[in-house]
């Protein structure tokens, strides 16, 4: 595991609506050496991604069911925006959804590595 996080100026951004969830990905993004996390269990309140005005996220952890229409309205606004994304538990037939990285719970430290190394980090 790398120690430091090359090119991650930018906030990571965790968005699950499983808070434990996003502490182990937190945990494991600063002890990576991510100097930026953020989490949020609850989509309602968070802007949506053509609305950012600020520099995007280094890249989204996405947890939020698919099945819920304002969860995929939000990630479809992220891909337009060509976010770096990696979808948990991201079952789905869609084909430009399975093209993005995907975690699958339970998911532990290797599981993370492997879908940061697929992302080039």
């Amino acid at each position: 595991m790398s120690t430091k996080a090359a090119g991650a100026n930018a906030p990571v951004l965790i968005l699950t609506p499983n808070a434990l969830e996003a502490a182990d990905i937190s945990d494991y993004l600063l002890r990576r050496g991510y100097p930026a996390v953020s989490s949020e269990t609850r989509l309602d309140g968070l802007a949506n991604p053509l609305e950012f005005t600020a520099r995007a996220p280094h890249m989204v952890f996405f947890g939020f069911p698919l099945s819920d229409p304002a969860a995929r309205d939000w990630l479809r606004s992220a891909m337009v925006t060509e976010w770096r994304i990696i979808l948990i538990n991201g079952d789905t037939t869609e084909p430009e959804l399975q093209a993005l990285p995907m975690l699958s719970r339970p998911f532990a430290t290797p599981h993370l590595d492997a879908v940061m190394q697929l992302l080039g980090e």
